[in-house]
């Protein structure tokens, strides 16, 4: 009998591989969202361009969708474990340039840009490799606690990273806090060499045999309605996402006079209601199937953004708040429904292919943004950015298999 409430947690958490990878993967996701916070405040405090915005937003992301047809090949060839372990020494390596370049009066824009491109590139191992790797380290009755906790671990560090960031920027400098996100890279990587799990399906494979399962990933993504449509859902959402990198700094400096430190507060809001639904989702069994639950949550996203058109600075930190409350669960429900439906030996190019999609659609948002919010405003562009999440959930809604799908 599946159990519910923090007996669910502390059972998990007994698993030494499951505790290690999980606990290593939630510090590097902290480094890279300080990081994130401190490159976008740093061309926006350098530029004052929102068109700059959005180009860091697309250099951020855009390589996502041509790393991650290399990700999911190379998490099915090789040993998972092993390929994410040489991606998280060398992402280390890499950040560490920023802070070098800064301290030798060196850094330009420029230089942001190719870092975070690389970043990009790679970062599809780690994202593909938790999914891919998570059912081999618990059975299949903890997947959907083992989803939230990974959910956790991203939300945790929103929380945590984003306010500290803020704080630190005007004293240390952005450029020099990647110097902590490499050594969070570091510690992730020695945390997955001591990981232990039975690969599946992961193996040299004949170079026909390769093309093929490609294929079959791209029909069962086309062809499946409930991927399909989870996919085009969350495309349309992450277009939305991608806009507000680019106007959220500038609503908080701009429009509610405040600085970094403001910017960061925000983003801890956003990410504290993150925190409390990913904690529920792991301990609750939902009310209704979860592609029901999926839409209706994707509806309340949108519906709360609304909030921030009063430009009052309580009710804008509550709505990120309710927002993200709502926000959190829609990634831990469909992990878990397309766990049961993808079959193990396609996991590695099958997540790597629909988080490939869904993550190429923010740097789309982020360059339309960053080309619309001077054009239309920012009422119109928190607007528009709310609107989105509501169609595609009435969209998604009149889709019979997700209605149902478990």
């Amino acid at each position: 009998m599946h159990k519910t409430g923090l007996d669910n947690y502390r059972q998990i958490f007994q698993n030494v591989s499951f505790r290690r990878y999980w606990m290593g993967f939630a510090f590097s996701f902290m480094g890279d969202m300080i990081t994130r916070v401190s490159m976008t405040w740093f061309v926006w405090e350098t530029t004052q361009s929102e068109a700059a915005l959005g180009w860091l937003s697309f250099f951020y992301l855009f390589p996502v969708v041509v790393g991650g047809f290399v990700a999911g090949w190379l998490l099915d060839r090789f040993d998972r474990r092993k390929v994410m372990l040489i991606d998280s020494i060398a992402r280390g390596v890499v950040v560490l340039i920023v802070p070098v370049l800064y301290a030798l009066n060196l850094l330009e824009i420029w230089h942001i840009y190719a870092v975070v491109s690389v970043y990009g590139f790679l970062f599809m191992i780690a994202a593909a490799g938790g999914p891919s790797i998570l059912p081999s380290l618990v059975p299949e009755e903890q997947l959907s606690t083992a989803n939230a906790l990974e959910m956790l671990g991203f939300t945790l560090s929103n929380v945590v990273a984003p306010p500290l960031a803020g704080y630190l920027i005007p004293i240390l400098g952005a450029p020099n806090l990647l110097i902590f996100d490499a050594f969070t890279y570091f510690a992730f990587a020695l945390a997955l060499a001591g990981v232990s799990y039975r690969p599946q399906a992961a193996g040299p494979e004949k170079e026909n045999d390769n093309s093929q399962r490609m294929g079959d990933v791209v029909r069962l993504v086309v062809k499946h309605p409930v991927l399909r449509t989870i996919t085009l859902m969350y495309m349309a959402a992450n277009i939305a996402g991608g806009a507000a990198f680019v106007w959220l700094p500038v609503f908080a400096d701009k429009t509610l006079g405040g600085g970094s430190e403001l910017y960061g507060i925000l983003l801890g809001f956003s990410a504290t209601g993150q925190v409390v639904s990913s904690i529920l989702a792991g301990m609750l069994t939902p009310p209704l199937a979860l592609g029901s639950m999926i839409i209706l949550f994707q509806f309340f996203v949108g519906g709360t953004l609304l909030s921030l058109l009063t430009f009052h600075i309580p009710v804008v930190a509550a709505g990120l708040l309710i927002s993200g409350f709502f926000d959190a669960p829609l990634t831990i429900w469909a992990q878990t429904v397309r766990m049961k439906i993808i079959p193990a030996e396609l996991r590695g190019r099958t997540f790597a292919l629909l988080r490939t999609l869904m993550i190429g659609a923010l740097p789309l948002g982020g360059l339309l943004g960053g080309a619309v919010l001077p054009v239309i405003g920012m009422t119109a562009m928190i607007g528009l950015s709310s609107a989105v999440h509501i169609t595609s959930a009435l969209l998604g809604s009149q889709v019979k298999a997700l209605r149902r799908a478990t």
